[in-house]
């Protein structure tokens, strides 16, 4: 588990070294003094750092090799599978955390574009999809430019801004997923047009 948290902060970690080494000469300095050091062989910081991350890998090959090669009957081949096994679980772990700290960067960077500090804000929300759609007005036979974002639990029905400082888009309704039905129209004057109903309300959309 600590591998996994070491693996998941490490683009983080590598990105606040090299901010902080063009910040402040002194750190630079201090990391250079270090570097040059026979313990280190040469090498970076941040190449030291980077092993860690290459360790579990390489012992995967490795085992996957020493298996591979071993007499059927060999006294070690019991214990070299099950190292093998355990090796696979620590990767598929920090592979996962890896997975689940992406979709929660992807998800503020969302967050931050529709502008949210309430309720919808939660970090077990799920993005499906998002893009553009037109939105059909029966009243005048016309069309208008929206935005969709649909999420595991809800569909916000969204505005561009047209003078984009801070958010990008404003929320203009949201439909909860639970209840939500969705219907294709037969529409020859507006093709590719749907319903969407909730408990909110019912949209009348096109898609392009």
């Amino acid at each position: 588990k600590m591998y996994g948290e070491y693996v998941k902060n490490f683009d983080k970690a590598v990105e606040l070294i090299t901010a902080w080494s063009e910040k402040s000469p002194p750190f630079q300095e201090l990391i250079a003094d270090i570097q040059k050091r026979k313990v280190c062989a040469n090498l970076t910081l941040q190449h030291h750092m980077l092993e860690p991350v290459q360790r579990i890998p390489r012992y995967e090959l490795l085992l996957k090799d020493y298996v591979r090669k071993l007499p059927p009957q060999s006294p070690d081949r019991g214990d070299a599978e099950k190292a093998l096994e355990m090796i696979f679980m620590v990767a598929k772990h920090s592979n996962a955390a890896i997975a689940e700290m992406e979709r929660l960067q992807n998800l503020w960077v969302v967050y931050q574009r529709l502008g949210l500090e309430d309720d919808i804000v939660d970090p077990s929300n799920e993005l499906i999809k998002e893009g553009p759609i037109q939105k059909l007005s029966t009243r005048n036979n016309s069309t208008s430019e929206k935005y969709l974002f649909l999420f595991n639990n809800m569909l916000l029905y969204c505005v561009p801004k047209v003078i984009q400082v801070g958010a990008e888009f404003q929320v203009h309704l949201r439909l909860d997923v639970d209840g939500m039905k969705v219907r294709a129209l037969n529409d020859t004057q507006f093709p590719h047009t749907f319903l969407v109903s909730g408990k909110q309300r019912t949209l009348e959309l096109q898609a392009r």
